[in-house]
């Protein structure tokens, strides 16, 4: 899996838990865990290793500082994910008002670096929001969209596709 196995993302998971809950002791794990996934995702949407970095290390910073509000009934991944997609979107909104404002335009990729970043950042969401969904879900949806082949067939596929797809739209 592309954010861990199964039982890194339970260890992950309990490491938040232990992190919201005050327990400072753990931050430097979960860093860890965290640190290369959400460099990554930084990577992909500012296509530009400075800025990814920052906003890699800014992302850090906002989950130690927020930890009391992660939901410990839900995944850490995906939540961490979501305040490091957010911290790439405010870079790059920083990015373009300084080219509005006349300042040089920083490095960046393609005609259309804004069109580029929405559409990424669409797709972190997506894969974010995915994250969220059960295990179940996920197996249609991938069955569905990516043509492998799902438990289920027929009229039970379509029924669970239906499901996953309102659930995954809600989330």
């Amino acid at each position: 899996h592309r954010h861990g196995t199964p039982a890194e993302r339970r260890t992950l998971d309990a490491l938040m838990a232990r992190l919201a809950d005050g327990d400072r002791e753990v931050f430097a794990r979960v860093f860890d865990a965290l640190w290369s996934p959400i460099h990554r995702l930084c990577i992909s949407l500012l296509k530009n290793e400075a800025d990814a970095s920052d906003a890699a290390q800014e992302a850090m910073s906002k989950i130690l500082e927020r930890a009391s509000d992660y939901d410990k009934s839900r995944p850490a991944m995906p939540w961490a994910m979501a305040i490091a997609a957010w911290e790439c979107r405010t870079l790059a909104r920083k990015r373009t008002r300084r080219r509005e404002a006349g300042e040089p335009p920083k490095e960046h990729g393609g005609e259309h670096p804004e069109e580029e970043f929405v559409q990424r950042n669409l797709t972190a969401a997506a894969v974010a929001a995915l994250g969220e969904l059960s295990e179940a879900d996920r197996e249609t949806l991938v069955a569905t969209f990516w043509d492998e082949a799902a438990s289920v067939s027929g009229a039970t596929l379509r029924k669970r596709r239906e499901r996953a797809l309102d659930r995954l739209r809600k989330t």
